[in-house]
Protein backbone atom coordinates (compact mmCIF):
# COMPACT_ATOMS: atom_id res chain seq x y z
CA UNK A 1 0.00 0.00 0.00
CA UNK A 2 1.15 3.51 -0.80
CA UNK A 3 2.16 5.72 2.12
CA UNK A 4 3.10 9.31 2.81
CA UNK A 5 4.98 10.98 5.64
CA UNK A 6 3.28 13.72 7.62
CA UNK A 7 5.23 16.27 9.64
CA UNK A 8 3.31 18.18 12.29
CA UNK A 9 4.07 21.75 13.36
CA UNK A 10 6.29 20.55 16.20
CA UNK A 11 8.38 18.43 13.81
CA UNK A 12 6.96 15.03 14.77
CA UNK A 13 6.71 12.66 11.81
CA UNK A 14 4.16 9.96 11.17
CA UNK A 15 3.80 7.55 8.26
CA UNK A 16 0.22 7.31 6.99
CA UNK A 17 -1.19 4.69 4.63
CA UNK A 18 -3.15 6.25 1.81
CA UNK A 19 -6.30 5.05 0.11
CA UNK A 20 -7.00 5.99 -3.50
CA UNK A 21 -9.68 8.64 -3.92
CA UNK A 22 -9.76 9.72 -0.27
CA UNK A 23 -8.78 13.31 0.50
CA UNK A 24 -5.52 13.94 2.30
CA UNK A 25 -7.52 15.84 4.92
CA UNK A 26 -9.58 12.74 5.75
CA UNK A 27 -6.55 10.45 5.78
CA UNK A 28 -4.68 12.78 8.13
CA UNK A 29 -7.66 13.27 10.47
CA UNK A 30 -8.37 9.50 10.51
CA UNK A 31 -4.75 9.00 11.58
CA UNK A 32 -5.58 11.00 14.72
CA UNK A 33 -3.81 14.23 13.79
CA UNK A 34 -6.03 16.88 15.33
CA UNK A 35 -3.88 19.93 14.55
CA UNK A 36 -5.11 19.76 10.96
CA UNK A 37 -8.31 21.54 11.94
CA UNK A 38 -10.32 21.34 8.69
CA UNK A 39 -12.89 23.69 10.20
CA UNK A 40 -15.18 23.66 7.13
CA UNK A 41 -15.18 19.85 6.95
CA UNK A 42 -13.52 19.74 3.56
CA UNK A 43 -15.74 22.08 1.56
CA UNK A 44 -12.88 24.43 0.55
CA UNK A 45 -14.38 27.27 2.59
CA UNK A 46 -11.45 27.93 4.94
CA UNK A 47 -7.71 27.37 4.89
CA UNK A 48 -7.36 25.40 8.12
CA UNK A 49 -6.12 22.29 6.29
CA UNK A 50 -3.23 24.18 4.65
CA UNK A 51 -0.24 21.92 4.04
CA UNK A 52 3.06 21.96 2.16
CA UNK A 53 3.57 19.09 -0.29
CA UNK A 54 6.81 17.53 -1.45
CA UNK A 55 6.05 15.05 -4.20
CA UNK A 56 8.19 12.06 -5.17
CA UNK A 57 10.66 12.87 -7.95
CA UNK A 58 9.06 12.82 -11.39
CA UNK A 59 5.50 13.10 -10.07
CA UNK A 60 3.43 16.17 -10.90
CA UNK A 61 0.12 17.27 -9.49
CA UNK A 62 -2.58 19.33 -11.14
CA UNK A 63 -2.64 23.00 -10.20
CA UNK A 64 -5.11 24.14 -7.58
CA UNK A 65 -8.56 25.07 -8.81
CA UNK A 66 -10.04 28.57 -8.51
CA UNK A 67 -11.76 27.93 -5.16
CA UNK A 68 -8.63 26.49 -3.60
CA UNK A 69 -6.52 29.33 -5.03
CA UNK A 70 -8.88 31.91 -3.48
CA UNK A 71 -8.63 30.24 -0.08
CA UNK A 72 -4.84 29.91 -0.28
CA UNK A 73 -4.61 33.60 -1.15
CA UNK A 74 -5.91 34.31 2.36
CA UNK A 75 -3.24 32.13 4.03
CA UNK A 76 -0.46 34.14 5.65
CA UNK A 77 2.09 31.31 5.30
CA UNK A 78 1.50 30.44 1.63
CA UNK A 79 4.41 28.95 -0.34
CA UNK A 80 4.82 27.62 -3.87
CA UNK A 81 4.04 24.09 -2.63
CA UNK A 82 1.00 25.11 -0.55
CA UNK A 83 -2.21 23.17 -1.02
CA UNK A 84 -5.40 22.51 0.92
CA UNK A 85 -5.47 18.90 2.10
CA UNK A 86 -9.23 18.73 1.52
CA UNK A 87 -8.73 19.30 -2.21
CA UNK A 88 -6.16 16.56 -2.89
CA UNK A 89 -7.38 13.02 -3.51
CA UNK A 90 -4.76 10.42 -2.68
CA UNK A 91 -3.43 8.23 -5.47
CA UNK A 92 -0.85 5.43 -5.32
CA UNK A 93 1.52 7.52 -7.47
CA UNK A 94 1.96 9.75 -4.40
CA UNK A 95 3.75 6.91 -2.57
CA UNK A 96 6.62 8.51 -0.65
CA UNK A 97 5.12 12.01 -0.66
CA UNK A 98 5.99 14.26 2.28
CA UNK A 99 3.41 16.60 3.78
CA UNK A 100 4.06 19.27 6.39
CA UNK A 101 1.23 21.03 8.18
CA UNK A 102 1.55 24.78 7.65
CA UNK A 103 1.88 27.09 10.65
CA UNK A 104 -1.41 28.07 12.22
CA UNK A 105 -2.94 31.07 10.49
CA UNK A 106 -3.96 33.83 12.86
CA UNK A 107 -5.99 35.84 10.36
CA UNK A 108 -9.30 34.76 11.84
CA UNK A 109 -10.11 31.35 10.34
Amino acid sequence: MAKFTLETRDGARQEITGKNGVSLMKLIRRAGVEELVAQCGGSCACATCHVYLTLPQGIEMADSGPGESRMLATASHRKLNSRLACQIRFDDIFDGMAIRIAPEDTTGF
